[in-house]
């Protein structure tokens, strides 16, 4: 009755001051109350500057960070509160999207890095030949787990590169068993 403009005159001024408020969407209906109206000890230092004493379920509560904002929208007259929502800051969006970028680069990089294993040439006479070097730079087997944070501090610190033997016990029989099958075919009496 009173939207469609009928009824008496204190109504419609009534209607039309709290018009801003009636369209709060949100399920929590508490009180919200700022720290500078409790006097609260901690009043200005911490982020959230407002308390609520909420006994709505997890899913209907208000975020925390949410609350002064709340606050401001259920309390203005008018159309004018406390906070206000406006336009996009085109120059602060650009700053966190920079920001978020280098972020996402930076995480990017301190993955681990994956090992590329260089083509062989099956058809080289000599050790030089067998990877060809010109291609690409890769990366060393043993640097290859370490971030890129890790491998600038190498810079101050050098790497403890552990002390692995030349050859293994594999490699042993198998000298040994080439020595001897060497021994069978090729020796001073076998020479022609």
């Amino acid at each position: 009755e009173t939207s469609l403009g009928k009824g008496n005159l204190a109504r419609k001024n009534e209607f039309l001051h709290t018009l801003d408020t009636l369209f709060d969407i949100l399920t929590c209906k508490c009180s919200i109350q700022l720290c500078s109206e409790s006097n609260c000890s901690h009043s200005g230092k911490r982020e959230n500057n407002s308390h609520i004493d909420c006994g709505c379920p997890r899913e209907k509560k208000i975020p925390v960070l949410e609350l002064e904002f709340i606050k401001a929208q259920r309390t203005k007259a008018e159309g004018q509160g406390s906070m206000q929502m406006g336009l996009i800051d085109y120059s602060e969006t650009k700053k966190q999207i920079a920001n978020a970028k280098k972020r996402e680069q930076i995480r990017e990089r301190e993955q681990k890095k994956k090992m590329k294993i260089p083509p062989i040439n099956v058809n080289a006479t000599k050790l030089s030949e067998l990877v060809d070097l010109s291609l690409e730079v890769l990366e060393p087997p043993l640097t290859t787990s370490l971030t890129s944070q890790e491998l600038r501090n190498l810079k101050e610190t050098p790497m403890q590169v552990p002390k692995w033997p030349s050859h293994t016990q594999s490699v042993e029989r198998c000298v040994k068993m080439v020595t001897e099958a060497a021994g069978h075919v090729y020796s001073h009496e076998r020479r022609e």
